[in-house]
């Protein structure tokens, strides 16, 4: 572009800047720069990039909102192209034998008083000689001339005739062009094949059109090609790495573009199936895109992952680009070590900047809830469950579970953990460390838990009954939940309460013994007590004291790999004496052997 041009704002140009309907911010601003004077290399040397000026010039030229100042010289060039197409059209004209065209010309030099002219007296003596073809017709005749009609204005009528018969052979040339002028209302009733048209009919088709139009681009459209930039752009409104399979549009349950197979953070410590982007159509064309919803399906989030989405970014640019007011997740799941809690479905809430700061997850049954928000860079957490089973095995099932705590880069703490199951309570507080190896700590205090339903879970073929209160304490460490459910160790103090020892009978053995031992029957008692140690070798009671009446018995009990054994000392009280024997026990839980010791 000539920098030397100068440029000045049209009728719609000035409309532009009063009423601002022009949104993008360069475009705008350089169509209020242009003033009539300033020449475009001025404006360039202002705006700071020529190329840019330039490119904005001719974008606002095309519009119509701007024009060169010196373009009176174009419109004058442009008339005399169009004058010397009018001469060569009148030779033509004259060059062809059209009856009617000789009549009207020959009766207006019949009137004309300019007899002094040698060429129309040459023209009106050639007329005669033009004779008519015979398959010539015109379909309307021109009116007769008025009196001060004159051979020019017999030749403009002739020219008008002549180019509307054309422009109906032209129109008429192939289907595709009779389609847009029937479309347009440039074909006449009498050439109309059908119904007439309506305005209505016409705006059916045209919509019709655009939706097939629009359709086409949206399923045909190459979305690849923005692939590097969606990835730069989300990498920047995350301030994490983010890398995307695949990009192409999806029309289920909405249209919507589906980035696929995302990986956020350097070890892809967050993986989603699909992103489905879901814009607000009115907004692709401005400077700042806002997603109505970005829905989140099939996705994978490590806990320890999870405070670095939310750092705060000083400065993000992405963020002035786009904007994202609802994120929703769908059948996604939390990750801890190699274990997960699936089947979640929630919403999540970044501020303007782009991190996480909210987020609100449930289990699809509703079973299970999840609260999150994040305050002086630390996240409060909170969970409560209602009827929930644990993952994993064995699974415990919690009739009420409620845990509040905080989370951050190195720790998930549970401080007050409340649980209702198999009848009692338990409570106390829960600690994970985030950084490998994960060390797990946790104090729990039970009080009148069904041991017998509890036992199903753990020892299912052990049948002892009663009501266990305990004091536990709970270490362990490991690089996986296999590893760490290895080194898990619980120790503290344990009793049971009204209970029942069921095919273990020491009253039998003691007072009855058998070489072979006894086997069946039962013992009950009153109270069972003892120091326990649980790990994943099996479990001890030491200094076991267990009393009931007139019976009573003290010892060691070790379970283990589905064997019991034990050493007690069994004491039988009577009226008169007091008998005690040292008895053991050894066998499968579900049929154990009693034996008296000599």
């Amino acid at each position: 572009m000539n920098e030397n041009a100068v440029f000045i704002k049209t009728e719609a140009g000035e409309d532009a800047v009063s009423k601002r309907t022009i949104v993008q911010r360069n475009l705008r601003s350089v169509l209020i720069m242009i003033d009539g004077r300033t020449p475009v290399g001025n404006l360039a040397q202002q705006f700071g990039d020529p190329l840019i000026v330039e490119g904005l010039v001719g974008e606002l030229e095309h519009r119509g909102l701007v024009r060169r100042v010196d373009s009176a010289g174009v419109e004058e060039d442009a008339d005399r192209s169009e004058l010397s197409s009018i001469m060569v059209d009148i030779e033509d004209l004259v060059s062809q034998p059209i009856t009617p065209v000789a009549d009207d010309i020959r009766r207006a030099h019949d009137r004309s008083s300019a007899k002094e002219s040698p060429v129309l007296d040459e023209f009106a003596m050639a007329i005669p000689e033009l004779t008519a073809p015979a398959a010539a017709a015109v379909a309307v005749a021109p009116s007769p001339p008025a009196d001060s009609d004159d051979v020019r204005g017999a030749i403009r009528r002739a020219m008008m005739t002549s180019s509307a018969d054309a422009g109906v052979e032209d129109r008429t040339s192939g289907p595709l062009r009779r389609l847009f002028d029937l479309f347009a209302g440039r074909v006449s009733g009498a050439e109309r094949k059908g119904p007439p048209s309506s305005l209505a009919k016409r705006f059916a088709v045209g919509s019709l059109l655009l939706v097939v139009l629009l359709v086409g681009l949206f399923f045909f459209y190459p979305y690849s090609r923005h692939l590097p930039h969606m990835e730069k752009l989300a990498s920047e409104l995350l301030g994490q790495p983010v890398r995307i399979a695949s990009v192409s549009p999806s029309i289920f349950p909405e249209p919507s573009i589906a980035l696929e197979g995302l990986r956020v953070g350097a070890g892809g410590q967050l993986e989603v199936a699909t992103v489905k982007l879901i814009p607000r159509v009115l907004t692709l064309l401005s400077e700042r895109t806002v997603m109505r919803e970005v829905r989140i399906e099939r996705a994978g989030l490590n806990i320890a992952f999870l405070p670095e989405l939310s750092k705060r970014q000083d400065i993000n640019w992405a963020s002035r680009w786009l904007k994202v007011e609802h994120i929703s997740v769908i059948d996604s799941s939390l990750l801890l070590l190699d274990g997960s809690i699936g089947d979640l479905n929630g919403t999540l809430d970044i501020n303007e900047d782009g991190a996480l700061t909210r987020l609100s997850l449930a289990s699809a049954d509703g079973r299970l809830k999840m609260q999150g928000s994040i305050e002086s860079g630390a996240w409060n957490v909170a969970l409560t469950a209602l009827g929930w089973r644990t993952p994993g095995q064995p699974s415990l099932l919690l009739d009420v579970l409620e845990a509040t705590g905080t989370l951050n880069s190195q720790r998930l703490q549970f401080d007050k953990v409340d649980v209702k199951l198999y009848g009692g309570y338990a409570v106390g507080s829960l600690s994970v460390g985030l950084v490998s190896p994960a060390a797990v700590e946790a104090e729990m205090t039970t009080s009148r838990l069904a041991i017998a339903d509890l036992l199903k879970v753990f020892a299912p073929t052990l049948l002892l009954t009663g009501d266990l209160s305990a004091a536990i304490a709970i270490r362990g460490e490991g690089e996986t939940l296999e590893g760490l459910r290895g080194t898990l160790r619980a120790s503290g103090r344990l009793g049971v309460q009204r209970g029942q020892i069921e095919r273990v009978d020491l009253v039998q053995a003691v007072r009855i013994p058998r070489a072979d031992g006894v086997r069946g029957g039962s013992t009950r008692f009153d109270d069972l007590e003892g120091d326990v140690v649980a790990d994943a070798s099996g479990l001890s009671l030491t200094g076991a004291t267990m009393s009931s009446g007139l019976v009573g018995a003290q010892g060691d009990i070790r379970l283990a790999d589905g064997l019991i054994n034990g050493r007690l000392d069994v004491s039988l009280r009577g009226s008169a004496t007091t008998v005690r024997a040292p008895v053991s026990i050894e066998g499968k839980y579900a049929d154990p052997i009693v034996r008296l010791r000599r």
